[in-house]
């Protein structure tokens, strides 16, 4: 089952620092969150007074997820 969660992530005030960086952190804390080893997706991102808002969408099943993606014509 596809899981979306929205992450608050603060990376450390660095001066090279960017929205790798971001992005980065929240597969990380997206991985832990959801509790798998399969890539997550970022889907959405917002820059907030708090730090950033960033959408995830994973995989929440220990045997992974097969998608398949329909085309539409």
């Amino acid at each position: 089952m596809l899981v979306r969660k929205a992450l608050i992530v603060k990376p450390r005030n660095r001066d090279d620092a960017d929205l790798g960086d971001v992005i980065a952190l929240a597969r990380s804390v997206g991985k832990q969150v959801l509790k798998t080893k399969e890539n997550v997706r970022i889907l959405w991102t917002c820059e907030s007074p708090y730090g950033y808002v960033v959408i995830v969408e994973g995989c929440s099943q220990p045997s992974g997820c097969k998608v398949e993606e329909k085309d539409h014509e």
